[in-house]
């Protein structure tokens, strides 16, 4: 069953929520720091949080109808997370840096903004200045 615009936008933004809730409400220089990297620090709770959101990421991917690899590289970023969260104390430092959610949820979001046909403006690299002719011959930039 095809989506509407209008539902594909929800569950957009719904991914897109839910990504930043995990993983991007405060920044730390270059780190970012959410839910999931608190909770991962609660005996228990940081499992059953980073398995729900994850799992909500990946069903509004497929809801979305997203394709299968993309569902497939968030599930496995996801998953890595989980595992390797479960370990005691440097699970939940693994969880503060390796920001899985919010990587998935970047990837579902890119795929729907795909079959909604808009682009994310590209920036383009910068570029040294043209090389051009001095007035004695010689090389001066511009």
């Amino acid at each position: 069953m095809t989506k509407s615009a209008a539902e594909l936008q929800s569950i957009r933004d719904s991914v897109a929520l839910v990504g930043r809730l995990s993983d991007g409400l405060v920044r730390f220089g270059p780190f970012n720091l959410g839910l999931d990297g608190v909770l991962a620090w609660i005996p228990g709770l940081g499992d059953v949080y980073s398995t729900l959101a994850g799992g909500f990421i990946v069903v509004q991917g497929v809801r979305g109808g997203v394709p299968g690899a993309v569902l497939g590289g968030a599930a496995m970023l996801i998953g890595c997370r989980t595992i390797v969260g479960a370990v005691p104390i440097a699970g939940s430092a693994f969880a503060d840096f390796f920001t899985a959610h919010k990587w998935a949820a970047a990837m579902i979001v890119r795929a729907i903004d795909a079959q909604l046909g808009l682009t994310t403006q590209t920036v383009q690299p910068v570029t040294r200045a043209p090389v051009r002719q001095g007035p004695a011959g010689g090389v001066a930039q511009a």
